[in-house]
This record gives structure tokens, sequence and C-alpha cells, in this order.
């Protein structure tokens, strides 16, 4: 599917909004916002006085991802005890999620969030999305693809931490329940060399 199709296949709740021609410019909030509601709004702004098409969030529930004890994790966080603790800190209620939709609505951007469990696919749905951003980590997670298929809404799915035969069963599903696709190529190091971007994929 050509950049331009893409585009116009994205969705918000007001309806089909074409953002023109040429490629799509993604503001990435994902964790940013520290759990700061205030600072996520910030970013909506920010990102719209830049000139991007659409900011992009990440939605976590920590009880349907993680648990409190997790021994296995590795600590990484001097404000949280666990692993289970960051995620619940990074939590918005619905409410707040849909404040921040429309809010991104208000400042012409399309709204994006990338789910981490088929309840935050649930949730994100009801609030509305212009289409799912699959993270890469997030490809073999069959429950919540078929989750997101079952929404008809595009898809834009990250490829950095998946290999070309898991890349392609999931291209291969989405694009035979004829969603529109977007695949990203991408990198898991930050900051990445130029030597491995890997523009030649």
């Amino acid at each position: 599917m050509s950049a331009s199709s893409f585009r116009a296949s994205l969705q918000r709740p007001k309806g089909q909004f074409d953002v023109g021609v040429g490629c799509l410019i993604i503001g990435e909030v994902a964790q940013a916002h520290d759990g700061s509601l205030g600072l996520a709004h910030a970013f909506i702004d920010a990102i719209a006085d830049a000139g991007a098409d659409a900011v992009k969030f990440q939605t976590h529930i920590a009880a349907a991802e993680s648990t409190p004890g997790e021994p296995w994790r590795v600590k990484f966080s001097k404000q949280d005890a666990t692993r289970y603790d960051y995620w619940k800190r990074m939590e918005f209620t619905e409410q707040q999620w849909l404040g921040l939709r429309r809010h991104a609505d208000d400042r012409g951007l399309f709204f994006l969030s990338s789910p981490f469990s088929v309840e935050a696919v649930e949730l994100l749905e009801r609030v509305g999305v212009a289409a799912w951003k699959l993270a890469s980590g997030e490809l073999a997670s069959s429950a919540m693809l078929d989750r997101m298929l079952e929404s008809r809404i595009p898809m834009i799915v990250s490829t950095g931490m998946s290999g070309l035969p898991e890349i392609d069963t999931v291209v291969e599903r989405i694009q035979s329940a004829k969603i529109p696709l977007a695949v990203l190529q991408c990198t898991t190091a930050y900051p990445c060399p130029p030597e491995r971007v890997g523009l030649n994929l």
C-alpha cells in the first residue's frame, strides 16, 4: 500500500482525515510523560506546534501485563521498586486517555498509542485511535493481534525486535484480513549508529 493510500485510510472518531501526500510524521511520546497527565498534554501541543501529523503514546495496564513480584526483572528505576510499580505509575484512566485523544483532535493530530495487552486494545478502541501501532516486541501476541484485526482499524507494525519469518507471518495475517497496513523498518539501538539503521531492508 502506498504512503498516500495508507494516510487516507487512517480514521478518527470524527471520520477520515486526509493529511496529504508524502510521509507521515509521528511525534513519539511513548512513556516520556513519566506518568504526568499534564506533561502528556504538553507533548501534544509541542508536537502539533512542530508541524507533525500524529502523536503516539504507549498504553500499559499493569495488572494485565505484569505482577508485583517479577523476580526475573532487572531493576531499572530509582523511583519504582518493581517494574509493576513503574507500569502502574504510567497508567492513565479511560477518561484521561479520552481527554488526550480529544486534545490531539483539537490540534489536528492523528491519535496513536501502542497497546501492550488485550485490555489495552479494548480501552483504546473505546477511546478511538486513528490506527493500531503494534510494537515490535508484541508481534508474537496472537490474542492481541486477533483483537486488533476484529476492529478493522488500519495497522502500523514495528519490526525492530522481530525476525523476518515472524514479520512475514504478521503481515500475511493483516493483508489477508484486507486491513490497511504500514510496516516500519525499525531499530532497537538507541542511539543507533548509521551502519545499523538497515535502510537496505
